[in-house]
């Protein structure tokens, strides 16, 4: 085997050997990460002792940074919950989200890294806030029965509402959504009607120009905004 030379060839072999590792033996089972890459480290040949060392110590260093950017996140997530920039109708769910961060918090911080993966431009609270959503709907089973609402103040000016759903998958935003929706295909619909007749259909323009008229997508637009406004005045997110 050709020897390996500088610190970091040696961490990279040793992270190699890590990830080709078959399922761990009875001696093994037990061992923490840090453990069993310490010990592929130890048993790294071709290597001298001063080249060992150096690579573990670089891979600590990476396992420490790790640790204290998710301990970083956890800690701004808990802040925020405790902050006037966060409000839900239910008193019980902040410490029921409290606790599933202090249990996980590394799972925690995974979702926020992956909020900000997938929006490079997203704020910081912002991820934090879609984390704490993702986190609730994961656990649902660990919150009541019923709907509930919760709200976050975000540093830019703007505010997020997010109604959860009740135990059975329904809640006052999906209704109002989904009455937007069809008003806003039935609109569609009788749009592209007229827009594509030749003047010959003359019973189908009727009934689109009947749909136009008596459309619900005003109210429907104005119920869903309504009820936003609603909370975001309850949380006190306005003004």
């Amino acid at each position: 085997m050709t020897a390996i030379s500088s610190a970091n060839n040696a961490a990279l072999l040793i992270l190699q050997q890590t990830n080709a590792s078959l399922l761990p033996t009875k001696q093994q089972a037990g061992k923490s990460a840090a453990d069993t890459i310490a010990a592929i480290a130890n048993g790294v040949s071709s290597q001298t002792s001063a080249v060992k060392t150096q690579a573990s110590s670089t891979i600590n260093s990476a396992l420490l940074d790790v640790k204290e950017s998710n301990d970083g996140i956890v800690s701004s997530a808990l802040d925020f919950l405790d902050s006037d920039n966060f409000k839900t109708s239910d008193a019980s769910v902040t410490d029921v989200i409290k606790k599933l961060i202090n249990d996980d918090g590394d799972k925690f911080a995974s979702l926020v890294k992956a909020e900000k993966a997938q929006h490079p431009n997203i704020s910081d609270d912002n991820a934090i806030a879609n984390a704490i959503q993702r986190l609730i709907r994961d656990n649902r089973s660990k919150f009541g029965d019923g709907e509930f609402v919760i709200g976050f103040k975000l540093g830019s000016g703007g505010g997020i509402i997010s109604n959860i759903e009740d135990k059975n998958g329904n809640s006052t935003s999906k209704t109002l959504t989904a009455a937007l929706k069809a008003a806003q295909s039935s609109l569609t619909e009788a749009a592209e009607v007229i827009n594509s007749s030749d003047g010959t259909n003359t019973d189908a323009l009727k009934a689109a120009s009947a749909a136009l008229n008596n459309s619900n997508f005003g109210k429907a637009t104005k119920d869903f905004g309504a009820w936003v406004d609603e909370w975001m005045n309850a949380f006190g997110f306005r003004g």
